[in-house]
Order: structure tokens, then sequence, then C-alpha cells
């Protein structure tokens, strides 16, 4: 599994936690999206039991160790319960029994709720962790019952660390990666997305630009162009480029949501309606 060097603040507390005899039972991990919380989850989880830290937790086979994930889209109530049936087993190689919950607040209603009568009465050596990037998206009561360790992700965290991936940095091209370094280097060749709209602005026909964009991850490079029109709506705000966000983010929702999307006319749209905005900003600064 990866390492990354802004989990070592929470790995160094879970394991001094575990050392000295007071470990949580359920601990609650709070990582940034693209700041890899699976990565910690799978680090702090095998930490714990005292496993082979470089495996993925889904590949070992451990007695004293469940690895939880989102089965489709939710985390459902068969795969709690069969959580809920190990914590209450006795520990047979470990000291302890260690569960990881990825992406808990995928959890759906009646997971969620079966999830909580273990952690209101949890079992003896047994250490629930519920990882996720979106803390407040969990139900009130278990936020309540874990002791939450939390990442805090820098900028200048995610600049050291892409040198040393042998990335060049860009502020541009960190706002259209979300401002995370994991998305930073998968997508780095694909962050052109000022170059992008700037072909779009001088075109007279969108076809070669809409086979571009169709070539490339079309929901990432529209989630980059929303979160640059946000970076720019905080920096000089306009109605123009709001009513346009807005316009994006149904795009970009109608076009992971509906296999009958027909991406090409969207994003013809899109561009259509760019150039339009382009033109009406370009007025209001000459009358300005």
């Amino acid at each position: 599994m990866n390492r990354y060097p802004w989990h070592e603040g929470v790995i160094s507390a879970l394991a001094a936690r575990s050392d000295n005899g007071s470990l949580p039972a359920a601990i609650g991990l709070s990582c940034p999206l693209g700041w890899g919380g699976r990565s910690l989850l799978a680090r702090a989880v095998t930490m714990l039991l005292g496993v082979d830290g470089d495996k993925d937790p889904e590949d070992i086979a451990h007695p004293d160790l469940r690895w939880i994930a989102p089965d489709g889209v939710l985390i459902k109530i068969d795969q709690v319960r069969a959580l809920n049936a190990f914590a209450v087993q006795t520990p047979q190689i470990a000291g302890r029994k260690v569960a990881g919950i990825y992406n808990a607040h995928l959890l759906n209603n009646n997971a969620a709720n079966t999830l909580l009568k273990t952690l209101e009465e949890p079992p003896g050596n047994t250490h629930i962790l519920l990882s996720t990037p979106y803390w407040s998206r969990l139900l009130p009561t278990i936020r309540s019952r874990c002791q939450r360790f939390q990442v805090n992700p820098s900028q200048a965290d995610a600049q050291q660390w892409l040198s040393d991936q042998g990335v060049a940095f860009s502020p541009q091209k960190y706002v259209e990666a979300g401002y995370a370094p994991i998305a930073y280097l998968e997508h780095s060749e694909s962050l052109g997305i000022n170059e992008l709209l700037q072909e779009v602005s001088r075109a007279q026909h969108f076809s070669p630009i809409v086979e571009q964009v169709l070539a490339a991850d079309v929901p990432q490079l529209l989630a980059a162009w929303y979160r640059l029109l946000i970076h720019r709506q905080s920096e000089h705000p306009s109605r123009a480029l709001l009513a346009f966000a807005d316009e994006l983010s149904d795009a970009r929702r109608m076009i992971e949501m509906s296999s009958a999307a027909n991406s090409r006319l969207i994003l013809e749209r899109l561009f259509h309606l760019w150039q339009q905005v382009e033109a009406l900003q370009r007025r209001q600064q000459q009358s300005a």
C-alpha cells in the first residue's frame, strides 16, 4: 500500500494509544478526498494487528481482521451484520480484533443503525475504524461514539510530495485537482483545463475539441472545470460564472448517472454557453 507523509501524525497517535493501552474501541479516521483515505485506513488496520503493511487488507487472510467496503454504491446491512458477528468472537491470533470500514459515509440507514448497536456496547479487544472524507455525513450518533483522528492537509505538504515524485507543481493545476495531491499526480497530464478553455474560446467548430475531451476522463475534466470556476468566483464574483457553474454541475451529474446521456451534445452545449459567458464578461469589462 502507498504511504503518504501527511498520514504520519495519525499513525503515530494510534500507535501511541495502542502502546499505552488507551486505544478507543471506535475510531474515526477523517481524511480529505484525494489525500489517500484508503491507504490511511489500510495502514492503521495492519499496524494495529501487527501484520504486513505492504499488503492490501482485502488480500490478507487473518481471522482477527475484517475489511468492509461499499458493495456497489453503499455499505449494506448484511455486511454490518457479519461485522457485528465478528466483533463478539474471541481473538484467535492477535491480542485484539480490528475491523476497517472504508467510505463509512456510504453506510445505508439500516447498516448504520445496526453498526450503532455494536459501537454503543463494544466487545472487549475489538477496534472498529471508520474512514471517510465526509465526516459530517455519518450519523451524529455514530460520530459521537468515535474518537476522531484527522489528517490536516497543507499545500506545502502537497507541493513537497509532488516534487519528490518528480512532478512540477502549479497552483492553478492544484486548484483543478481539487486541492488534492494524489489526484494531481494521477491526472497531471489532463489538468490543462485553462488551455482547453482557451481553445474553446477561439473555436468556430467544437467537434475537434469534443473528440479530445471524449478521449479523456469526461467527469474528471468537468470536475476540474467546476473547481476552476468556483476559484474564479471567489476572486471575482460573477452571476454569469455562478449560473454556468450550475449548468456544468448538472451536465456532469447527467453524464455520470445516465447511460443514455449524449455526452457529445452535452459538451457542445457547454462550450457554446461558455463562449457566451466570456462574451458577456468582455462587454462588462469594456463598459466598466
